[in-house]
C-alpha cells in the first residue's frame, strides 16, 4: 500500500468529522487503517550510554593545579543544571532545563564527564545536595568549585560550600561586578580573607574586564580568576541597547556576557600571573566548541568551564583533546596551574 502524507489541516478536519459521526474509536479505526508518513525534523544522535564511551578517541588527560587541586583543563558549568540556563527571550527554558535535569540525569551527566577524563563541576551551593548525594550512592569522585551564591551572602556561601566538599570557591561573578562598579574594594578584600581561612584555593568571578583591572589596582589578587570571554560580533550581541542602554557594559537581553571583546580581554588576562578559568566561553550557544575553545585556549585561558548537556561531552572532549594533542600550544600568554 502507498502511503500517504497527511497534513495537520487534513488530520484536524477528518478527525473532526469522524468524532461527529461516530466518536473516538471511529476516527482511531479509520487513522490505523490509513498509513501515515510522519514529517518530522532531522534526528539527532542519541544519548551516548556509558558503555559506548569506548568510541571516544580517549578521555581528557591534560591536566592542571590551582593550589593544590588537580583540575581537567575542561571544567563542567553547571548553570544548567542548576536551572540558571541562559535563555536569551525564551522564557520557558529555565523551566525546561528544571524539568529536565532530574537528580538521575544530573548523575547521568557526571558519570559520562568523569569517564571522559572531565574531572570537576563548577556551579552553585544550591547542587550540593544531589553532588553530595552523587558522591554518596553513586560512588562519583567529580570535584566541585563552588560560586558561593548563598541568601545568606557570599561569605556563608564559602562556608557552606567547604563543609560540603567544595574543593575550591570563587566571588561570584555578579555580586563582584556590582561591587567593582560601587567602587568598594572592602567586599573583595573581606571575601578573601574570610574565604581564605577555609584552606581552599579562592578566586574571584566577573564579567566585565573592569572588575579584574579594578581588583588588581586595590591589590585584591585572587588565587585564580574567572572571567567571561566570547566573540561579541554576532547579529544579537548588542540587542536593545538603543532603545536601554545596559548599565554594566553587557547585553540588556540575556544575550551577552562581556563588557568587551575577547582579544581586549585577552590582551589583559596576558599581564596577569594568576590563573584563569574561562566561562561563557560559548556566548550561550552563538558559537560550536570547534571555533571557541582553541580561541580560548590559546587566547590565553588555562581552563575553560562549559555547560555540557550529557550528549555534548564526548564531542567537547574531543574538541578540547584537539587542542592538547601535541601538548600545550604555544601563545603571547605563558600557561598557569
Amino acid at each position: 500500500m502507498k502511503a500517504n502524507k497527511v497534513s495537520r489541516r487534513e488530520l484536524l478536519a477528518g478527525g473532526a468529522s469522524l468524532l461527529a459521526l461516530g466518536g473516538a474509536a471511529a476516527y482511531t479505526k479509520a487513522m490505523r487503517a490509513k498509513p501515515t508518513i510522519r514529517v518530522t525534523g532531522p534526528e539527532i544522535s542519541a544519548f551516548l550510554p556509558e558503555r559506548d564511551l569506548a568510541g571516544l578517541g580517549r578521555p581528557m588527560t591534560a591536566y592542571a593545579k590551582i593550589g593544590g587541586v588537580e583540575l581537567s583543563r575542561l571544567i563542567l558549568g553547571g548553570n544548567m543544571i542548576g536551572g540558571w540556563a541562559h535563555s536569551r527571550d525564551l522564557r520557558f527554558y529555565d523551566k525546561l532545563v528544571k524539568a529536565y535535569f532530574t537528580d538521575e540525569r544530573v548523575f547521568r551527566n557526571f558519570r559520562i564527564a568523569e569517564a571522559c577524563g572531565v574531572n570537576t563541576i563548577l556551579t552553585n551551593p544550591a547542587l550540593m545536595r544531589v553532588i553530595n548525594r552523587y558522591w554518596r550512592e553513586e560512588g562519583g569522585r567529580i570535584k566541585f568549585i563552588s560560586d558561593c551564591g548563598y541568601p545568606g551572602g557570599v561569605i556563608k556561601g564559602a562556608i557552606a560550600s567547604v563543609e560540603n566538599g567544595a574543593s575550591m570557591v570563587y566571588f561570584h561573578g555578579g555580586i563582584a561586578d556590582s561591587n567593582a562598579r560601587k567602587g568598594d574594594w572592602k567586599a573583595f578584600r573581606g571575601y578573601l580573607d574570610e574565604a581564605r581561612k577555609l584552606g581552599v584555593p579562592v578566586g574571584i568571578g566577573c564579567h566585565r574586564l573592569a572588575t579584574v583591572k579594578f581588583c588588581v589596582e586595590h591589590d585584591c589578587l585572587p588565587d585564580f580568576w574567572m572571567k567571561t570571554v566570547h566573540r561579541v560580533d554576532y547579529p544579537t550581541a548588542h540587542l536593545g541597547e538603543d532603545k536601554k542602554p545596559s548599565q554594566d557594559g553587557l547585553g540588556v537581553c540575556d544575550n551577552r556576557f562581556v563588557d568587551t571583546d575577547r582579544q581586549e580581554v585577552f590582551d589583559y588576562m596576558a599581564t596577569r600571573p594568576e590563573p584563569w578559568i574561562a566561562f561563557k566561553v560559548l556566548g550561550a550557544g552563538i558559537e560550536h566548541p570547534r571555533g571557541a575553545f582553541p580561541v580560548a585556549y590559546k587566547g590565553g585561558a588555562d581552563f575553560i568551564c562549559c555547560g555540557m548537556y550529557d550528549y555534548q561531552v564526548v564531542e567537547d572532549v574531543n574538541v578540547a583533546n584537539a587542542v592538547f594533542a601535541n601538548g600545550l600550544p604555544v601563545r603571547a600568554r605563558p600557561w598557569h596551574g
